[in-house]
């Protein structure tokens, strides 16, 4: 259970137009604390120091040269003239509301001395010197790996503030991806290995649709973060404008915002794209053992549905047969005096003719269809 700075339990996301917010300092320590957006952007444009500027005061861009970078494959371009970074704004603020979130597609928005995250199921604010980590309901979870994992990275960082709080978000969303997977390939597995059999396979159909459904909700989890880690990375603009401690301490990179290398933030991200990749490998496997199983099972389904439909052949066929006989039978049944009963050796003569006429005809039929390749063996 959530209890805000008050003591009070805080049901929901918000209380009084404020949502709860786990906040995270330079030395790892961590708080709980009722924000609005309002105090949110405040925070921001105070801790943007002297070097904030409006709209109206940055310079345009000028025309780029690019020259070829030497970590990766981009493009490096390089600027004489300052760049027009832009600040938060309340709309940015307001997409990390599940409100008013148009899509569950995660990014990750750079600003002016703030990294907005949006990756269900951690919506935070990163500044150069504290973190805003907003906690959806029943978050408790959450929190633990949070904690342990911005106290296990800020203990001996070396870095900027930024990216261990980045790379401490990246780590607790790829082990919450991890255990995910951890908890549903184990009983998708062993739905698999009962539905490979015979027993009780149709009971498990239910089972399997649920497993399905979760591997689908997931794999599009993972997805959305390889797509954002993808697209973070080929954004020059968005690795430079990263590292907010360095912008601020030293403003004259403004003025050439390309001109310092970005390799320690494309490390941490490359690493957790890795990690990434080797999640949705897991997800991609067991979503192909599934859909081969289903195969397996419809195969199944339709070797016995022929089988069945074999025995109701045999069966329509013999009882198509018997009615002859059974019409002869039904005109000496009849109150009619014939005489023909009186004839010695008749009814050993009739016997046999019925049983010619259901024998013989049977078999010239049932070696006809297996000609045809129709097999009428009730072998399963």
């Amino acid at each position: 259970m959530l209890v805000s700075k008050n003591g009070e339990i805080v049901g929901g996301a918000t209380t009084k137009s404020k949502r709860l917010a786990l906040r995270f300092d330079a030395t790892g320590h961590s708080a709980y604390e009722e924000v609005s957006r309002n105090d949110v952007l405040e925070l921001i444009e105070s801790g943007a120091g002297p070097i904030c500027r409006s709209g109206h005061e940055a310079t345009a861009l000028a025309p780029p040269t690019a020259k070829n970078s030497r970590s990766r494959s981009r493009t490096r371009w390089v600027h004489d003239a300052p760049v027009d970074i832009p600040s938060v704004h309340m709309r940015d603020l307001r997409k990390l509301d599940n409100v008013f979130s148009a899509s569950n597609e995660p990014s990750i928005t750079v600003r002016h001395q703030a990294i907005l995250v949006n990756c269900d199921p951690v919506r935070a604010v990163i500044m150069r010197n504290v973190t805003l980590v907003f906690l959806p309901d029943g978050a408790d979870s959450l929190v633990l790996h949070l904690q342990t994992m911005f106290k296990k990275l800020l203990e001996d960082a070396t870095t900027p503030f930024e990216f261990m709080s980045l790379e401490a978000i990246l780590a607790t969303i790829c082990n919450l991806f991890s255990a995910e997977c951890e908890k549903i390939v184990p009983r998708g597995r062993e739905v698999l290995d009962k539905m490979a059999c015979d027993d009780s396979m149709l009971s498990e159909l239910e089972n399997l649709r649920a497993i399905k459904n979760e591997m689908s909700a997931l794999e599009a989890q993972v997805d959305g973060m390889r797509r954002l880690l993808m697209t973070l990375l080929e954004n020059e603009v968005d690795m430079h404008m990263l590292y907010l401690t360095k912008l601020y301490k030293e403003p004259s990179c403004l003025r050439n915002l390309f001109g310092f290398d970005t390799d320690d933030a494309e490390a941490f991200l490359e690493v957790y794209l890795q990690t990434i990749y080797g999640i949705k490998t897991c997800v991609s496997l067991m979503t192909h053992n599934i859909h081969n199983t289903e195969s397996i099972v419809m195969l199944k389904l339709d070797s016995k549905r022929n089988f069945l439909l074999s025995i109701d052949l045999s069966l329509t066929l013999m009882g198509t047969l018997l009615a002859v006989p059974t019409f002869v039978v039904g005109v000496f049944g009849m109150n009619l005096n014939s005489y023909i009963q009186q004839v010695d050796y008749v009814f050993w003569i009739v016997f046999a003719v019925c049983i010619l006429l259901v024998v013989v005809p049977h078999h010239y039929i049932v070696k006809y269809l297996k000609e045809q390749g129709i097999n009428m063996s009730w072998t399963y």
